[in-house]
């Protein structure tokens, strides 16, 4: 009696086991399938040609959309495997107590609710049986054999030399594993199961489907940390983007790009070397934005905020305070559009697109004539071609500023997620000094 017992034990785990897998992610049959449409290219090449012309020209079509699918297949594969942190972040989650406490909490909240359980009586009884107080112990044993199982399978199979088929290995091993808990066995899986048992009477086929319903619900846990994990970096990185400057950043950004251009105004008049020879209808608006630009820099720094007075050594432009809630306005414009959204939507005319959206703003635009026109007193702040070249040269440069600190930092994050040294360009806003340091030391 005992043997048919065992006998049928085996049946249904082979039975459970089938059923189990069905419910996973299955990497086995995606390189079966990529090696299939790979062996049906080759014989498709090696055919020989003696169907109809039309049969030749449809050809091309499907051997593009095959490889098209391996491709895809491929890739799919690519972002499922776990790079060396993450499988180290992996295991350290496995290993604490805190998470191991935490399986055992969500395990104990779904067995019973469990559809393979609640709706055989048997199965039912030895789950509540599991649960008791008096199991408590054997139970924690079991989930921790079970945990620490996993995170050993996940790290040999993670370091397979075939990586096309690592996940495959994992997941044959991982399903092997239920075996051991099968009556005979005398390894230690088995005697957790023993301790379970003493003094009790269940079937083997009881036994083994309630353990496999715990063993698959120890994969979903772990694998759902694992995607919640990627999950959060993914939307993290896609939702990333640039956060409100500070007003004494503001200073700094707008600063520099004044001061640069007051350089170039400069140095143009006076025809200095490599600069561009002026027309004459140039030159006199050119000389009219030297002028304006000059009246829209501060004069009387004693009221710039102290950490900017402790960078100035004298030769530092800031704007005029009255500028700075247009400077705002810029900055979140700027940072409306650059986000990683639009960089992964726009790769090739993202810049592009952030500086455009900046300078076809014509409320903008609107606001800096009036505000000019308001607080500048020279002949330039009237003419409508001197402000609006202005405008533009001036939110020109702020918008580059910001999208380059922007995508210096995804270059860090994308360093640092890949876990390679970060060598991104940190030192950006201390480098809009050397403009006027640089001025000094001449």
């Amino acid at each position: 009696m005992a043997d048919r017992r065992e006998e049928s034990a085996s049946e249904s785990s082979s039975t459970s086991d089938d059923s189990s897998s069905e419910g996973f992610e299955s990497p086995s049959q995606s390189s079966e399938s990529e090696d299939s449409e790979e062996s049906n290219e080759s014989s498709t090449r090696s055919r020989p040609s003696t169907s109809k012309p039309q049969n030749v020209s449809k050809r091309p079509a499907s051997k593009s959309t095959s490889k098209g699918a391996a491709k895809k297949k491929r890739e799919a594969a690519k972002e499922s495997n776990l790079s060396e942190d993450q499988m180290e972040e992996l295991s350290s989650w496995i290993f604490s107590t805190e998470r191991s406490a935490e399986v055992e909490a969500n395990i104990r909240s779904r067995l019973l609710e469990s559809l393979r359980v609640k709706t055989v009586s048997e199965r039912q009884r030895f789950a509540n049986h599991l649960l008791c107080e008096t199991q408590k112990h054997n139970f924690q044993l079991l989930l921790v054999g079970f945990c620490r199982k996993f995170s050993t399978l996940a790290s040999e199979c993670f370091a397979l030399p075939d990586k096309a088929n690592r996940k495959a290995a994992f997941s044959v091993a991982w399903m092997k594993l239920l075996s051991n808990f099968q009556p005979g066995k005398a390894i230690q899986q088995r005697s957790i199961i023993e301790r379970f048992l003493v003094g009790q009477q269940f079937d083997a086929e009881v036994v083994h489907a309630v353990v496999s319903v715990v063993h698959e619900m120890v994969y979903h846990i772990i694998h759902a940390q694992i995607q919640s994990k990627k999950s959060a970096t993914t939307s993290e990185a896609r939702t990333s983007k640039l956060n409100p400057e500070t007003d004494d950043t503001l200073y700094r950004y707008c600063g520099a790009a004044l001061h640069r251009m007051i350089k170039l105004r400069k140095e143009t008049l006076k025809q200095k070397k490599g600069r561009a020879k002026l027309s004459s209808q140039r030159q006199p608006i050119m000389e009219l934005e030297l002028a304006l630009l000059e009246e829209l820099t501060m004069k009387d720094k004693s009221s710039v905020p102290q950490s900017l007075k402790n960078l100035d050594e004298g030769n530092l432009v800031f704007p005029r305070t009255e500028l700075l809630p247009f400077l705002k306005q810029v900055d979140n414009n700027v940072r409306e559009f650059t986000c990683d959204s639009n960089l992964s939507k726009y790769p090739t005319i993202f810049i592009d697109m952030c500086q455009t959206s900046v300078l076809n703003n014509e409320g903008l635009e609107v606001d800096f004539r009036l505000l000019v026109a308001a607080i500048a007193s020279t002949k330039g702040a009237t003419d409508s071609a001197v402000v609006s070249g202005l405008f533009k040269a001036l939110v020109s440069k702020f918008a580059n500023t910001r999208i380059n600190e922007f995508m210096n930092a995804k270059i860090e994050r994308d360093l640092k997620s890949a876990g390679k040294v970060v060598d991104a360009d940190e030192m950006l806003r201390p480098k809009l000094k050397s403009y006027s340091v640089s001025a000094k030391r001449k």
